[in-house]
C-alpha cells in the first residue's frame, strides 16, 4: 500500500515534469517562429508530441491519489522518456541557432514578454545539466535576461533596468532551479567587485576607439564566461545585466558623438573612388568596402550594429584613403583662383549645425541656381494647399516634387521644432534632381559625334554632377538608418522613396555620360 511519503514524491516528480514540458514547449515555440521568420527551415515539427505530452500531464494531474499511484508513476516514466528525448533534440537544433541570429529574431518581435523569456532561459539550464556552460549557450541565456531585465527610459532614449525587486525574485528563481552550491560571500564581493570595476572602466570611455583600445567588451564577455555557473547567482546576475545595459547604453553615446565623422570617412572614400587610376587589386577592395558598408547600415537602420562592426570599418578606412590619397595633386583651380567644387556632401556631415546654416556654400557652383529656383517657386504656394494636391498644379508640376519635399520646405522655413539638416537635405536632392533631369536632356540632345568622344563641355559638368549625386545617393541610406530610429512609421518609407528617386535620375544620368568611355582603348581610341 502506498504511503503519503510515495504520493508526495509522485507530486513533485509531477511538478518537476510540468515545469520542464513549458520551458521546451516554449523553446519548440521559438525555434518554429524563428525558422519562420528567417526563412529557415527547422529540423522538425513537434507540435503532436508535445500536445500528446500535455495530454498526459493533465491526466495524471486529475488520478494522483494513493489508489492509482502505481500505475501513475509508470505513465509518469513514459512522459519523463519521450520529454527528455524531446528536450535533447530541441538542444541539438539549437546548436544551429547563433547568438546573433537569435538577438536579430527578439530585435523585429520588438516585444518581450517576461514569461517566455524566462521559460527560455530554464530552457537551457534544463538541458545543461551540470558542467561547465558553453560560451554560445551563456551567450543567448545572458541575452535573453538582458531583454528581461531592460525598458526604456521615455525621457533620455536609454535602457535601463525594469523592476529590480522582481528582477531579484526571478534571478532566485534561476538559481534554485539550477540546484548549485552557493558560493561564499567573499567570492561573490570579489567577482562583484570585477564587475563593478569593468562598469566604471567604461564610464571613463570616451571615443570608440578607446574602447577597442582597451578590449573592455572582450573583457567583459570572458568575465562572464568564466563565472560558469557562478554567472546565475542572483546578485552577480543583477551586476552583470546592470553592466549590459550600461555598455549598451555608452557603446551607442560613442556611436552617436562620431558618427557625422564616421560617415563623412566613408563618403570620402566613394568620392576618391572615381578619382584615382584603375588598379584591379584597389578595386576589388573597394568593392568588398562597399558590401561592407551596406551591411553595416542594414545593421545600422535595425539597430544590430555592435562594435566590432564599427572597428572593422573604421580599419577598412584607414587602410584605404593612404592609398587613395597617394601622390594625389591639389583640386584643380578655376581660373578667377576658386577651386573647382568637386566636394560632395561632406559640409552636412562634419558640421550639421553649421551646414544647415551655411545651406549650399560649399555646392553653390552645382546646386545654387536650381536651389534657389525650387525656394522661389514653393515661396509663391498657398500654405493652406495639401502638399499632395500642390505638386501636381500647372505651376510646380515641372519641378517634379514629391510631397515630402513641399513639406521640408514649410518645415525648414516655419517655426515648428523640426530637423533642419534631414529637412535641408531633402531640398538640396530635390534641386540635385532637378540639375541631374536637365543635364541629361541635354545630352540626350546632342547624340552626335560629341556623344561618342564625350568632348561637349556638358560631359564635363555632367561628371560633377554624378559625382555629387553618387554621396547623396549614400548620404540618403545614412538618413534613412537614423529615421528608422524614430517614433513615425511614414517616415522612413517616404526617405527611402526619395532616395529611388534620386538613384533612378542619377543612374541615367550616369549612362548617358560615361557609356561612351567604355569601349575606348588605353591610347584613347574606340575598340
Amino acid at each position: 500500500m502506498s504511503t503519503v511519503q510515495d504520493l508526495s514524491v509522485l507530486h513533485r516528480r509531477y511538478s518537476d515534469l510540468s515545469h520542464r514540458f513549458r520551458s521546451g514547449w516554449t523553446f519548440h515555440q521559438f525555434l518554429q517562429s524563428l525558422g519562420k521568420s528567417t526563412l529557415r527551415e527547422a529540423e522538425g515539427d513537434f507540435s503532436a508530441d508535445f500536445q500528446n505530452l500535455y495530454a498526459s500531464l493533465k491526466e495524471v494531474s486529475q488520478s494522483l491519489n494513493a489508489s492509482e499511484s502505481e500505475r501513475m508513476r509508470g505513465r509518469l516514466d513514459v512522459i519523463d522518456r519521450r520529454l527528455t528525448e524531446l528536450m535533447v533534440t530541441l538542444d541539438e537544433e539549437d546548436t544551429r541557432v547563433p547568438p546573433e541570429l537569435m538577438r536579430q529574431f527578439f530585435r523585429r518581435v520588438k516585444t518581450y514578454d517576461e514569461k517566455i523569456l524566462t521559460q527560455l532561459v530554464k530552457f537551457y539550464i534544463y538541458v545543461q545539466g551540470g558542467g561547465p556552460w558553453p560560451p554560445g549557450r551563456l551567450d543567448k541565456a545572458d541575452f535573453l535576461l538582458a531583454r528581461l531585465s531592460e525598458e526604456e527610459d521615455e525621457t533620455t532614449g536609454d535602457v535601463m533596468l525594469c523592476d529590480p525587486p522582481r528582477l531579484n525574485e526571478i534571478f532566485h528563481g534561476l538559481w534554485i532551479l539550477l540546484g548549485a552550491e552557493s558560493p561564499e560571500p567573499e567570492v561573490i564581493f570579489e567577482r562583484r567587485g570585477v564587475i563593478d570595476e569593468i562598469r566604471a572602466d567604461m564610464q571613463r570611455v570616451d571615443t570608440l576607439d578607446k574602447l577597442n583600445e582597451i578590449n573592455l567588451v572582450q573583457r567583459f564577455r570572458d568575465l562572464k564566461h568564466d563565472l560558469g555557473t557562478f554567472f546565475f547567482e542572483p546578485t552577480l546576475l543583477l551586476a552583470i545585466q546592470e553592466t549590459n545595459l550600461a555598455l549598451k547604453n555608452r557603446i551607442h553615446k560613442l556611436y552617436r558623438q562620431e558618427e557625422q565623422r564616421i560617415v563623412a570617412e566613408y563618403q570620402r572614400i566613394f568620392e576618391l573612388e572615381r578619382e584615382v587610376p584603375v588598379d584591379r587589386e584597389l578595386d576589388s577592395e573597394l568593392t568588398e568596402f562597399r558590401k561592407d558598408i551596406e551591411r553595416f547600415e542594414r545593421k545600422l537602420q535595425s539597430r544590430e550594429f555592435k562594435l566590432e562592426d564599427i572597428a572593422q570599418i573604421r580599419q577598412r578606412m584607414r587602410t584605404l584613403l593612404p592609398r587613395l590619397t597617394a601622390g594625389r595633386a591639389d583640386p584643380e583651380v578655376r581660373p578667377e583662383g576658386r577651386r573647382l567644387v568637386t566636394s560632395t556632401g561632406e559640409h552636412i556631415l562634419v558640421d550639421s549645425g553649421r551646414a544647415a546654416e551655411l545651406a549650399l556654400s560649399a555646392h553653390e557652383d552645382l546646386l545654387g541656381e536650381y536651389y534657389r529656383k525650387l525656394l522661389d517657386a514653393l515661396r509663391e504656394t498657398s500654405p493652406e494647399m495639401q502638399p499632395e494636391r500642390l505638386v501636381l498644379t500647372p505651376e510646380m508640376f515641372p519641378l517634379r516634387l514629391e510631397p515630402r519635399e513641399v513639406l521640408a520646405y514649410r518645415r525648414l522655413y516655419g517655426r515648428k521644432p523640426h530637423d533642419r539638416e534631414l529637412e535641408q537635405f531633402l531640398l538640396e536632392a530635390a534641386a540635385l534632381r532637378l540639375r541631374i533631369s536637365e543635364e541629361a536632356q541635354e545630352i540626350t540632345s546632342i547624340l552626335d559625334e560629341t556623344s561618342i568622344t564625350g568632348d561637349s563641355p556638358i560631359y564635363g559638368r555632367a561628371r560633377l554632377t554624378a559625382r555629387l549625386a553618387d554621396t547623396y545617393v549614400w548620404r540618403f541610406s545614412h538618413m534613412l538608418s537614423q529615421a528608422l530610429l524614430g517614433t513615425d512609421p511614414l517616415e522612413p518609407r517616404q526617405i527611402e522613396m526619395l532616395r529611388m528617386r534620386l538613384l533612378r535620375e542619377y543612374s541615367g544620368l550616369w549612362l548617358l555620360v560615361y557609356k561612351p568611355f567604355f569601349g575606348r582603348r588605353p591610347g584613347g581610341t574606340l575598340a
